[in-house]
């Protein structure tokens, strides 16, 4: 399947390398599907919309950053998590040009099934944050 995008141009795709959010991601419902491509040979990658050329994410895990999430195992119950070791959590990121930062937005991590391919983004309210989100030394 051909999917145009704004900033790769036109990719031949199998839709087998979709990934599905059954609800779409918070102010994006309506993108239910996305596919992970490489950004450049680094540890981020892009989560690009196939239904919309010009959305797409830049996202990595978060032992990049420096974080790991310890979640309750009912957290994958949506995207039907069957084997602990098929769960990928992906981190949202923006980077700041001006200041050459990055931000990573950790209260809402994408969590994915690998097997089925199905994924969401979990909302973490605040005072939740530090029950699930522990600091952990960079690769």
């Amino acid at each position: 399947m051909q999917i145009e995008t704004s900033r790769f141009g036109t990719l031949e795709l199998g839709e087998d390398v979709f990934i599905h959010f059954p609800w779409g991601i918070p102010g994006f419902g309506a993108l239910k599907r996305y596919v992970l491509l490489e950004h450049r040979s680094g540890p981020f990658q892009w989560l690009q919309a196939v239904d919309d050329p010009t959305v797409a994410f830049v996202v990595c895990a978060p032992h990049v950053l420096g974080y790991r999430y310890s979640l309750p195992s009912e957290k994958a119950d949506p995207i039907e998590l069957d084997q602990p070791d098929d769960l990928a959590v992906l981190v949202m990121v923006c980077f700041d040009r001006e200041n050459k930062s990055l931000r990573p937005h950790l209260r809402g991590p994408l969590l994915l099934n690998a097997s089925n391919r199905k994924a969401y983004q979990l909302v973490i309210d605040a005072p939740e944050l530090d029950q699930v989100l522990e600091k952990v030394e960079k690769p």
